[in-house]
Order: C-alpha cells, then structure tokens, then sequence
C-alpha cells in the first residue's frame, strides 16, 4: 500500500470532517442527482452526513484532482456501501475569502462499479 497516499487521504478526511462538523452553512450541493439519491436510498440529508463522517481511508477512491470549477481547489472520490447499494461521493475543501468550507459535490448510487485502491 502507498504510504504518502494513505497519509494523503487521511489528512483529508481529518480536516472534512473537521470542517464539517464545524460547519454554519449545509456542506451538500443539492442537485437533482442528490435529492434522487436520497429518495432511492430511503435516507434523509442528516444521514448522508453522518455516512460522510464515518469514510475510511478503504473508502477511497481517487483524487486528489484539480477543480476545473475552482482553480486551486482539489477533488476527491469516495465510495460506500449504504442500504446494499455503492454510493459515489465526491468532496472538497473550498476556500472563499480566506475561510476554509467542506462541500459535498455529489452523493448518490454509483452509476458504474468504483474501486478502492486503499482497502485492504
């Protein structure tokens, strides 16, 4: 297993989930995608963010990629087992006016298998 990329993501699950906890504002972007995926896993937002605060490293799945949307800012992927189905999530850490802010890109059931170089 690649330790700097272990070492990689776990700094980044540390301070998303630090951000997040922290967080006066809602970290999920609410397109139609997310609010389908919640209908079709039968969950609500406050669980999807409690399924975010518990990824592992093993959850993993690529990034760090640049933001194509925010020069600067990076992207990361994440998958997960919820209710027998694989959801695809994918995070960052914004920056706006010198402040840091965990965002949710997307949270909703994989469309094609994920793999996860990270689990053991």
């Amino acid at each position: 297993m690649d330790n700097i990329k272990v070492a990689m993501v776990a700094a980044f699950l540390k301070e998303f989930k630090k951000l997040a906890a922290n967080s006066e504002v809602d970290i999920f972007i609410k397109r139609t995608e997310f609010q389908a995926g919640l209908i079709e896993l039968e969950i609500t937002i406050s669980d999807a963010f409690n399924e975010l605060m518990s990824l592992s490293i093993e959850n993993y799945c690529s990034g760090p990629e640049p933001d194509r949307d925010r020069p600067g800012t990076f992207i990361w992927e994440f998958g997960k087992t919820i209710k027998r189905r694989e959801v695809y999530t994918k995070l960052k850490i914004a920056e706006i006016a010198g402040k840091k802010y965990a965002v949710c890109i997307s949270f909703h059931p994989a469309k094609f298998p994920m793999c996860y170089p990270l689990k053991n």
